[in-house]
């Protein structure tokens, strides 16, 4: 019973990913181009950077996708570290909209995405507009995405009888630490914070996760998913390797502040909704805000301590 629960579970996340990685490789397709002339072109001011690394995320739905391009540029000493630094603070923002977009129930409108997507496809079909065949697969990208969400709240909702599984849960709700820890480790296998969230989503949805290990493992996987930059820097040269680093240390100092004053961190995300997938998306989005705020003023001694150190 167990492992068929499990490979239940495992299908629905690969369709997730596989949505995701679609999404993400159809939109860059549409305007990889655009986005990189945007990047060099609009990175000058600290915060048309930020605003930058938003825009750029939110379109082509993946923070690390956007990282390991700012990566490329400075690689190409086309960005300067101080450019790329902002960028990435922006990109960290720009990533929560997809958990937003997650914690709405728009699986109740999943044949709208998809008559959409076929619909452009069938355009693209009789002006063979490649563009038009990316927006499609992008679109219908969204749609696989959702699909594999539903199986993971219908498998997950099977867990509920798992004594195991809950006791698990119930203790590390109890373990701030360890529920980063784990966040850091699943973002770091499955190489996305989107998917781990989508996951908190669904257990919120299903009722079976609190508050605190949902931003506790929200925390972890901001760490977790800086591996992808850091991977793409290894053998690049020392520049983009401090960009790399810029990553991990920026998304640490924000988990490492918010550790003392978690208690307050929860309380105030409690007064933004009263529904928990809501509440966990929005933890995530004010925990990127906050730690851009709280950064951007010493940004400066952030960039020295990169260039005297790594």
């Amino acid at each position: 019973m167990i492992f068929i629960l499990i490979g239940k579970l495992i299908l629905g996340l690969i369709l997730f990913l596989l949505g995701m990685e679609s999404v993400k490789d159809s939109f860059y397709k549409v305007s990889g181009k655009r986005l990189e002339y945007l990047l060099k072109s609009l990175t000058n001011n600290i915060f048309i950077s930020i605003i930058t690394g938003m825009i750029v995320t939110m379109v082509i739905q993946s923070s690390s996708a956007t990282t390991v391009i700012i990566i490329s540029l400075v690689n190409a000493d086309l960005l300067s570290l101080e450019q790329a630094f902002g960028v990435i603070m922006g990109a960290n923002i720009g990533t929560t909209i997809t958990v937003q977009l997650i914690s709405f129930r728009l699986e109740e409108y999943l044949w709208v995405v998809i008559i959409l997507g076929i619909i452009i496809y069938l355009l693209y079909y009789f002006s063979r507009k490649k563009s038009l065949m990316y927006i499609a697969r992008g679109i219908l990208g969204f749609a696989v995405l959702f699909v594999g969400l539903e199986i993971l709240s219908n498998i997950i909702s099977d867990f509920k009888d798992l004594d195991v599984f809950l006791n698990l849960l119930s203790y590390l709700s109890l373990k701030p630490m360890l529920g980063i820890l784990l966040g850091v480790i699943i973002t770091a296998i499955i190489q996305s914070s989107s998917a781990l969230t989508g996951i908190i989503v669904v257990l919120a949805k299903a009722n079976m996760i609190n508050l605190n290990l949902a931003i506790t493992l929200a925390l972890g996987s901001n760490i977790g998913t800086c591996i992808t930059a850091f991977i793409a820097s290894l053998g690049s040269s020392k520049i983009a390797k401090r960009a790399a680093w810029a990553h991990i240390l920026f998304n640490s100092f924000g988990v490492l502040v918010i550790i003392p004053i978690l208690t307050l961190f929860v309380n105030v995300i409690t007064l933004t909704s009263d529904n928990l997938a809501r509440q966990i998306a929005n933890a995530h989005t004010v925990f990127n805000i906050f730690n851009t705020l709280l950064v951007l003023p010493v940004r400066g001694v952030f960039i020295k301590l990169i260039k005297n150190y790594i």
